[in-house]
């Protein structure tokens, strides 16, 4: 299993699952994030947070 590091809410963090990579060279693929409108939400309900998990239709505060 591979995670994403991407930048949210101005802070770096890992998205341990809830991606799904598009098409293409690795280099420039594109990726899908399930629930972005959730995964904003527990970014702002969890600050200090570093990685978020899809886990049962939610984003979770991994570490």
């Amino acid at each position: 299993m591979e995670s994403v590091k991407t930048v949210l809410l101005g802070k770096s963090v890992f998205l341990l699952t809830g991606t799904k990579a598009g098409k293409g060279k690795k280099r420039d693929r594109t990726l899908e994030v399930e629930a972005p409108d959730k995964l904003l939400e527990a970014a702002r309900r969890n600050p200090d947070a570093v990685a978020f998990g899809f886990i049962s239709g939610s984003w979770v505060a991994a570490a």
